[in-house]
């Protein structure tokens, strides 16, 4: 086992650009940047055009980046010009690549060039506090960061950022909900170094506040928003809290691999080993030695914008769980794959997928005369009455027939009747009613070969985050 001192040098190496790449993007970024400054001129449109992102504060990894390109506009345009007149324009003036339009919380375009994905993102050009909309702070995060970060704190946050990516929680995403580049930065800048960030997160504990040039702080339990585990104030806007779109599984894989990096320094933490491609039998093994029923929701539906596709595909995933839950199907795990094209599923495990033909129903204690009165005009001859009512204890009780008694016939039923309340995300409603099936047990493995599917399900699988290694 390796000194950290000696890992973190070798993830060094690969992770800092050399001058010939970097020479490649600053005229690549200029180039592109010159661009769209000449195509809002040529449209009339005032706006100052600007590098922004973690390229612009030099934090970006080797082979990894993506440029950010700011166009600022006056507070006095209406936002719907940037939907309606400023990214139609752009988009018409780089007509020469496949630019995609992107409408999630905010809008902007996407496309990519000799590998580089670029962005291009309209916000206004507004004093501090004075924010109209989510990335006006993405100018003066850059100035903050540029005027404070030093060529050491850039390297500290570089190899930050490399293990967030290596334990799969780097990016603010809908589909990661992990740690974004500015998260990273500050967290770099406020620790100092980035074996001083594993340690204090090491110790983090629900409520840990941190703001640069204060020591770290507990929140007031009571004024913590719910889910929020983690508040690091934004050193451009105090209101703000940089880390609040941190999921909670992602924020606790940070600590607990940051914990086991300290036990045992290894490259791997940044440089996870390729998935390895696994047998129908690896499979089928696996699923046998769960324990578990295993069943996958696969649909088509058309082509999103990721953000919006992952919001409405984890939407679908917690309602589903809550329905099966309720239906006494207890669900134990679940997850979701999606080729982000044209087909996602969501997987589920669960103690069985076909359950009694009957249900009991607990009612009212006999000392409540109107109550227990009610309850047996009810159920009392009912068709769907299966045996009782009968008295337990203090309490009537009565046996109903299901309608429903497995997880498939649960799925169909509940796309065809709203009184099951199942939530249908209206993007992928009518796609999911038409196209839905629901594969179980080995029938799951005629899907591998997708896209990113075999490493999703073998994962699932497996219950086990990658970066975990068995201990000898």
């Amino acid at each position: 086992m390796s000194p950290p001192e000696v890992v973190l040098q070798q993830v060094a190496r690969r992770i800092v650009p050399p001058e010939k790449e970097r020479e490649r993007m600053l005229k690549l970024s200029e180039r592109l940047r010159q661009d769209v400054k000449r195509i809002l001129a040529d449209s009339g449109f005032q706006g100052r055009v600007t590098l922004q992102g973690s390229f612009a504060r030099d934090t970006w990894l080797s082979g990894e980046t993506d440029l950010d390109i700011f166009a600022r506009f006056p507070s006095s345009m209406e936002r719907g010009e940037w939907t309606e007149r400023v990214l139609p324009a752009i988009r018409k003036g780089l007509a020469l690549f496949n630019v995609i339009e992107r409408y999630a919380e905010h809008p902007f375009l996407e496309f990519h060039v000799d590998g580089t994905r670029v962005n291009v993102v309209p916000c206004y050009d507004v004093e501090k506090g004075e924010w109209k909309s989510a990335t006006d702070r993405t100018p003066y995060h850059t100035e903050f960061m540029n005027t404070n970060l030093t060529p050491e704190l850039r390297l500290e946050a570089r190899l930050l950022k490399k293990f967030a990516r290596g334990i799969g929680v780097y990016g603010a995403e809908i589909k990661v909900g992990g740690f974004s580049g500015m998260l990273i930065d500050t967290l770099a800048l406020y620790c100092g170094s980035f074996m001083e960030s594993i340690r204090q997160a090491s110790s983090w504990t629900r409520g840990t506040l941190l703001e640069i040039g204060k020591p770290p702080a507990v929140l007031d339990m009571k004024k913590r928003e719910p889910g929020v585990d983690l508040v690091v104030i934004d050193p451009v806007d105090p209101d703000r809290n940089l880390a609040a779109a941190v999921r909670p599984e992602r924020l606790w894989s940070f600590v607990a691999a940051g914990r086991e990096f300290l036990r045992g320094p290894e490259i791997r933490y940044f440089f996870p080993p390729q998935f390895t491609r696994k047998t129908n039998h690896q499979f089928a093994e696996r699923i046998r030695v769960s324990g578990r029923e295993l069943s996958a929701i696969v649909f088509k539906h058309r082509a999103l914008v990721p953000d919006v596709l992952w919001g409405q595909l984890m939407k679908l995933e917690k309602s589903m769980v809550e329905l099966m839950d309720r239906e006494d199907f207890h669900i134990y795990r679940s997850t979701i794959w999606s080729d982000e094209k044209i087909e996602s599923a969501i997987l589920l495990e669960a103690d069985r997928a076909v359950i009694s033909s009957v249900k009991m129903q607990k009612g009212p204690p006999v000392s409540k005369k109107e109550d227990s009165q009610s309850f047996l005009q009810r159920h009392l001859g009912a068709r769907d009455t299966a045996r009782g009512p009968w008295i337990e204890g203090d309490r009537w009780m009565v046996e109903k027939k299901r309608r429903i008694s497995t997880i498939a016939d649960l799925v169909k039923a509940s796309l065809r009747e709203e009184a099951y309340g199942l939530t249908i995300p209206k993007q992928i409603g009518e796609s999911l009613t038409r196209t839905m099936r629901v594969l179980q047990g080995r029938s799951v493995l005629s899907l591998l070969g997708r896209a990113g599917f075999d490493k999703s399900l073998w994962e699932f699988l497996e219950a086990k985050p990658s970066w975990l290694k068995q201990t000898p």
